[in-house]
């Protein structure tokens, strides 16, 4: 189903349960039940308009290497998702409307020639709309409940760094305001401890690799007291990240042990957070 944002938004102050993709495209949003957690996947996806792709100077291998692939996967069996489509050369959810669009990322130019005002306006237009969209669900769950989780699902590429041990899982929370947090939090590095994939041992630490300093978790800790972001990096262990081929051994485990995961957990925040009537 495809449906316009004004209609996506009446759909959520209704409290309606539905799945769509956007006009434009971008991103599907699904809810099946309204519970105080949502889950989001901004970069599983890499598409790229075809006005951009005649203009990029990177191969979709190269793009493809930054984004996060399969994340989608991680989190789709959930009661509330929402899943990017587009590539973050396209532009990057995780910065804000302002520089979400690239001229050059990760030492390399992008563009072989500048982009015009129309297309960084078109790319920046569906960049604001999904942070409206966030925040006509966030504030929905806030109303009913009071409080709200995000899991902000990514994946990192760690054969580019020179330590060898790093974590599978990598908890950002640098842009957490309040220590009331703090025990879900703890929580949630416990049970990614303890969660088991087939062929990986795994590990999970808290600000190591990467500080939580990502647009959603500032955007949504900036306005609103009472939304916790666990900004989760998963490494690329399931992938060859140079190649892109999927461990479809990995890949399946961890699909399936990862959403456990989040089940679990959203189960036992609602039950600390005294709402165990919703679940």
């Amino acid at each position: 189903m495809i449906l316009s944002e004004q209609e996506i938004i009446k759909k959520i102050n209704q409290r309606e349960t539905f799945i769509t993709t956007t006009e434009s495209g971008g991103f599907t949003l699904k809810i099946e039940k309204y519970l105080p957690a949502m889950c989001a996947a901004i970069h599983n996806g890499s598409n790229l308009r075809d006005e951009l792709k005649d203009n990029c100077l990177l191969t979709q291998a190269e793009r493809y290497y930054e984004e996060d692939p399969y994340t989608g996967s991680f989190i789709e069996q959930q009661a509330i998702t929402l899943i990017g489509h587009d590539s973050r050369y396209e532009y990057d959810l995780n910065r804000n409307t302002d520089n979400c669009v690239y001229t050059t990322a990760w030492g390399k130019d992008v563009w072989e020639n500048p982009l015009s005002k129309q297309a960084i306006a078109t790319s920046k237009g569906k960049h604001a709309q999904f942070y409206r969209i966030v925040s006509a669900v966030v504030e929905a769950l806030l109303e009913d409940f009071g409080q709200c989780i995000v899991y902000d699902s990514h994946s990192y590429n760690y054969r580019r760094h020179k330590r060898t041990e790093l974590p599978v899982f990598n908890l950002g929370t640098t842009s957490v305001k309040s220590d009331k947090w703090r025990p879900l939090i703890d929580s949630w590095l416990s049970v990614l401890k303890h969660m088991s994939v087939e062929g990986l041992e795994i590990t999970a630490d808290e600000n190591d690799v990467f500080y939580g300093k990502g647009y959603l978790a500032g955007y949504c800790h900036g306005l609103y007291d009472n939304v916790l972001v666990l900004a989760t990096e998963a490494k690329k262990v399931f992938m060859n990240e140079l190649t892109g081929e999927a461990d479809n051994v990995v890949l399946a485990s961890l699909q399936k042990a990862y959403n456990q995961t989040v089940s679990q957990h959203t189960a036992a925040c609602i039950k600390a957070l005294d709402l165990s009537q919703v679940y």
